[in-house]
């Protein structure tokens, strides 16, 4: 059934695909569609298509535009290096941090332009933020003013480091005046969103379609030349139906979804794909997915039955099921790369007679586990069943519900279970961030909360001393060691970010196809006629 669902999905494609070949809407549409480009002697089409699976929420929405667009379309004052863990120049080029943190002065570059020719500056960043506030996003920051065309100064609540780092994220992305009616007016309405990223928005049809051109000012910028005359994304949600149409070439390429955690290339698919000719792209990525525990009711109020579920899980095995495209978390719940998981020298161990042990010394074998799972993405569904036959051989007794996503996130939201799959960490710019969603007293999207967890996390955070790196690291080291000493919860893998493209495709290779945290970046693809 769900083959013959994937097949009529793919006709509507191809139906589509006639239709978008037609489009004549927004910027840059007068171009014909039968001419090509050409790049260095080589003639690419003139237009590049890719299969994604979310909307990419031109017109805006609760959490902004999607994250697509906040990486092609626009760009953020600064970048993350979680390797290094270092914040990085981007529009701005430098920075001072006053008042502990709770103030930062930016000085931006000159001479940058927005795609619709406006000029880059203070004014800019100051309508972005504003909006931000007017909007009560949830990392709008206190306030903000110009000091001069160039120079800004933003402030925050709080102390500490988080608020440097996160003006890296993809909500803080700087968005020209120019892009709401009326313009320069932060409670205007969003016409379309105009940056100073590669792309620049012509048309955008929800939840079917978006298209963009190249911004010639950011290739100018780059000294780079665009391979594209326009770069059409076609929102095809099902997994299933996005490998059809790279495989009919009707796209040219599909991406994970660029945020992480939901809407990728199921991951054993990767080595057929690869075999066929396709060229696959990966990156390691800080997403590490768990076992996430209802640790507030009982059972799993309990951290020794954590540790026994911990103790069950051999992950070796978790990753077979992904042909070995992702990493075995033995070794801390968070990649290896991030600040300080190596140096906390943590091992999870796989004793299964152990896990059985503790269950019997507490008069629990055969204890019930309610156990559930969205069943949006395929391959989760096959670690859900693994991890159940693996609690089973412990003395666990899980029951599996795989659930339709509304009927997930009802059971979730209202705590109608005993554990679930969950990732904390992200991309490399949201590795601060997750550590505040998912670690911090109080937060939404909670994985784990303890006193301990929770005062190292807020420490990391808001601590004036943590803005220094040293410190910060010792303090990583803390977090890391007490969420193991408590199995606050249990790490799987460690994720990838992926993107599959025609064997026509030209990209720069894998290294310089990713951004520094970790998205596909389309800016420099084309497809060879």
């Amino acid at each position: 059934m769900r083959k013959i669902i994937g097949l009529i999905a793919l006709a509507l494609i191809l139906i589509g695909g006639v239709f978008l070949a037609g489009c004549t809407g927004g910027e840059n549409s007068n171009e014909n569609v039968n001419n090509k480009v050409t790049n260095n002697n080589v003639v690419y089409k003139d237009v590049f298509t890719l299969g994604y699976g979310k909307d990419h929420r031109l017109t805006g929405g609760k959490w902004g535009i999607g994250f697509f667009p906040k990486t092609h379309v626009l760009e953020r004052l600064v970048e993350y290096d979680v390797n290094n863990d270092k914040v990085l120049p981007s529009l701005a080029e430098s920075w001072e941090i006053k008042d502990n943190g709770k103030t930062i002065i930016f000085h931006l570059k000159k001479g940058i332009k927005f795609s619709d020719g406006t000029e880059f500056n203070a004014y800019a960043v100051k309508f972005t933020m504003d909006r931000l506030i007017a909007k009560k996003h949830s990392l709008a920051p206190k306030g903000c003013d110009v000091i001069d065309n160039y120079t800004v100064a933003i402030y925050f609540d709080k102390p500490g480091f988080f608020n440097l780092v996160k003006m890296a994220e993809y909500h803080l992305s700087i968005m020209a005046p120019t892009s709401v009616n009326p313009v320069g007016d932060p409670n205007g309405t969003l016409v379309r969103p105009i940056g100073t990223g590669p792309f620049k928005v012509v048309d955008y049809k929800r939840d079917q379609y978006a298209i963009y051109a190249p911004n010639i000012y950011w290739y100018e910028r780059n000294g780079v030349e665009p391979k594209f005359k326009k770069f059409v994304v076609k929102i095809i949600p099902d997994e299933d139906t996005r490998i059809l149409a790279l495989r009919s070439g009707e796209v040219d390429a599909i991406s994970d979804y660029v945020h992480g955690g939901s809407e990728y290339t199921p991951r054993n698919q990767l080595p057929i794909l690869e075999k066929e000719g396709f060229k696959v792209y990966k990156k390691n990525v800080p997403i590490t997915w768990v076992i996430a525990f209802n640790y507030k009711q009982a059972p799993f109020n309990d951290s020794e039955l954590r540790k026994a579920v911990s103790l069950a899980i051999n992950r070796d095995d978790i990753v077979k099921i992904f042909d070995n495209q992702v990493r075995p978390a033995w070794h801390g719940m968070f990649a290896p790369e991030v600040p300080g998981m190596k140096e906390a020298n943590i091992t999870y161990k796989y004793n299964p007679e152990k896990a059985r042990d503790i269950l019997k010394k507490k008069g629990l074998e055969g204890l019930k586990v309610r156990f559930i799972v969205d069943k949006g993405q395929s391959d989760q569904i096959l670690v859900a069943q693994l991890i159940q036959e693996q609690l089973k051989k412990a003395g666990f007794n899980p029951e599996l519900e795989i659930l339709e996503s509304g009927a997930y996130k009802k059971k979730r939201d209202s705590g109608d279970y005993d554990m679930r799959l969950y990732y904390i960490g992200g991309t490399g710019r949201r590795f601060y961030l997750r550590l505040y969603w998912r670690f911090y007293p109080g937060g939404k999207w909670d994985a784990y909360e303890s006193e301990k967890v929770c005062s190292l996390c807020k420490k990391i955070l808001e601590d004036p001393a943590d803005i220094n790196p040293e410190v910060r690291k010792k303090d990583l080291i803390k977090f890391y060691r007490a969420l193991y000493d408590e199995m606050g919860v249990v790490p799987l893998y460690h994720d990838i970010m992926t993107a599959v493209m025609s064997p026509k495709v030209d990209a720069p290779s894998p290294d310089k196809f990713f951004t520094i945290s970790g998205e596909p970046f389309f800016a420099e693809v084309g497809v060879r006629k």
